[in-house]
């Protein structure tokens, strides 16, 4: 008997990655010029305030936007899992896309007052909400229309859409930091980017208009009693997860703790570390940001090959190591010249977005189909925002009480702890559980016995 796997539909596995790719994107575009311009927004939302203060203010609300998104999870989730990945990523764009070409059209405290700051945390909000089901749902779309061999270097360029936001957004604000006054740029200059997001919506919403959910979900939707609209599919997904899956839940959310730590520390605050605390002006503070990032990505495709030829165990250990021993030395190198400064950055840019390639599998791997999304977003999405949310605000309060290379020592405590999670949560093997109703014996291994059964035949030959 075949595997629903086999019977994918004409899509090309190019076009799938670009539509669940571009919502990272935008996603990370916006968070990381949010991060870039924080100092711009705390001078013209919060005018009044101590220049420091001022920056834990526009963190604040950074973070705040990160509360909403388990409800995003919870609503995007049970849609994504009843009716389809692909209207999750269609209706997270739409919402995506106009709370941040929003950001840029707010007017400032000057013209308004206290108005200002509740609009821009009624924007982010919008922003939380939206996201907390696109990152989940881009890779359950993308690992779900993959071969078995392949996921790892097939969620690759999902996680280099976003290493790519992040050097588009530093490169943007590079340019306007060198080419325009700062009197131009805090009277209209900062907005452009942010507008930026109307294009981009538009290119994202065709793409995913393009593509179609795998023929792995359509057969479970045939038999399972979670997912589907009819009336007598009356099972909600996450219960249905707490009530299967409540084990795997947590180790998914104990692993995106360590991803989203390291994460918006690096996209998010490494510039006002870089600039406020260690004295790098701003254009080479946004180089420094450029150049490491820029090698990130490229290294990403490479190091999905690996992931895909080692167990899904050793490569989340090997990273989390690899982030404790690199965080103390990244941060102090931060504090020297140009090149040291890149180095260390680079470096650990790279490490960190590797967590996300464990993470986009766990994702997929750790749940069967007809609860994956309710069952991965909304851990995903709590640790977003209880670690990720807050990780620039602790950051900053961190090297302001104590020294700069203090927030290095949070990511080496979230590193101890997914460590761990990689050895005793994470699975080595590879198989997709089909239905929830019998999550340990309904297992869709066919393509995986297929593809040794190729190899074995192919050797003996």
């Amino acid at each position: 008997m075949s595997s629903p796997t086999d019977h994918r539909p004409p899509i090309d596995i190019r076009t799938v990655t670009r539509a669940g790719a571009i919502g990272n994107f935008i996603e990370y575009f916006d968070n990381a010029l949010y991060g870039f311009f924080a100092v711009t927004i705390a001078a013209l939302f919060f005018p009044e305030a101590d220049p420091v203060v001022g920056l834990l203010a526009t963190f604040a609300l950074f973070g705040v936007s990160f509360v909403v998104r388990p409800l995003g999870a919870i609503a995007f989730g049970h849609i994504g899992d009843r009716w389809g990945r692909k209207t999750v990523l269609i209706s997270s764009i739409l919402l995506m896309s106009i709370a941040t070409a929003t950001i840029g059209l707010l007017p400032t405290y000057s013209a308004v007052g206290i108005l200002a700051p509740v609009l821009l945390l009624l924007c982010r909000l919008l922003q939380g909400f939206s996201t907390g089901g696109e990152s989940t749902t881009a890779f359950v779309l993308v690992v779900e229309h993959s071969a078995v061999a392949t996921r790892a270097r097939s969620t690759a360029p999902l996680i280099s859409s976003t290493i790519g936001a992040s050097v588009a957004a530093s490169l943007t604000a590079m340019l306007i930091s060198a080419l325009v006054s700062t009197e131009l740029l805090d009277n209209w200059m900062w907005r452009v980017p942010f507008l930026l997001a109307i294009p981009l919506g538009v290119v994202g919403l065709v793409l995913r208009m393009k593509v179609d959910d795998a023929d792995v979900y359509k057969a479970a939707a045939e038999v399972s009693s979670v997912v589907g609209s009819d009336e007598k599919n009356q099972r909600p997904p996450l219960v249905q997860a707490f009530r299967v899956a409540k084990k795997k839940m947590l180790t998914l959310f104990l692993w995106v703790a360590l991803n989203a730590t390291a994460g918006y520390i690096t996209v998010a605050y490494m510039a006002t570390n870089l600039m406020h605390f260690e004295g790098h002006s701003k254009t080479s503070a946004f180089a420094i940001i450029v150049i490491a990032l820029g090698f990130a990505c490229v290294a990403m495709f490479p190091i999905g090959r690996f992931a895909d030829r080692i167990s899904r165990k050793h490569f989340a250990m090997i990273v989390a190591a690899g982030l404790l021993i690199w965080s103390y030395p990244a941060f102090a190198m931060a504090g020297h010249g140009f090149v040291v400064a890149t180095i260390g950055l680079a470096v650990f840019a790279t490490l960190q977005f590797s967590t996300m390639i464990t993470s986009g599998l766990a994702v997929v791997e750790l749940f069967p189909v007809d609860i994956r999304a309710s069952a991965s977003a909304l851990p995903y999405a709590l640790a977003f925002a209880i670690f990720g949310g807050t990780a620039p605000f602790i950051a900053t309060s961190l090297a302001s009480e104590f020294s700069p290379t203090t927030p290095a020592f949070y990511v080496m405590a979230c590193a101890v702890g997914g460590f761990f999670v990689g050895w005793l949560g994470l699975p080595n093997a590879r198989e997709m559980a089909v239905l929830s109703e019998d999550p340990d014996t309904a297992l869709d291994v066919t393509p995986l016995r297929e593809s040794r059964s190729t190899a074995r035949s192919t050797s003996e030959s």
